[in-house]
């Protein structure tokens, strides 16, 4: 598991429930209070084809430093780590981000 900091331990296990229960990515935020995150605000899916990409609206975003852009791979994908549609995204939105592969049970976390 690649990550460098603080997750609670029931919100990693929820976070592998939902992807793993779901064809599409699924996505949101994770939210840090007292130094540990704990909360996840799930958003929807908005992209046109969400069983292999996510697209959050900007209007749902939370932009602040203690805030985490989450999503996974589901079980069909392949991928290891981010896709280059991941990276534009992180770019875009100028976010922590967070991926869950269902296939290897791997978080993989990428600062900005």
């Amino acid at each position: 598991m690649i990550i460098d900091f603080h997750l609670k331990k029931e919100l990693s296990e929820l976070l592998k429930q939902k992807s793993i229960n779901s064809e599409k990515e699924v996505c949101g935020f994770l939210i840090k209070q007292n130094d540990v995150y704990d909360e996840f605000i799930e958003c929807d899916n908005l992209h046109p084809d969400p069983i292999n990409y996510f697209l959050i609206s900007p209007k749902d975003c939370i932009f602040d430093d203690d805030v985490i852009l989450f999503h996974s791979h589901p079980a069909h994908c392949d991928l290891i780590g981010f896709s280059e549609w991941d990276l534009k995204n992180q770019q875009y939105f100028y976010l922590k981000m967070l991926v869950y592969s269902v296939n290897n049970n791997e978080f993989y976390y990428k600062s900005i």
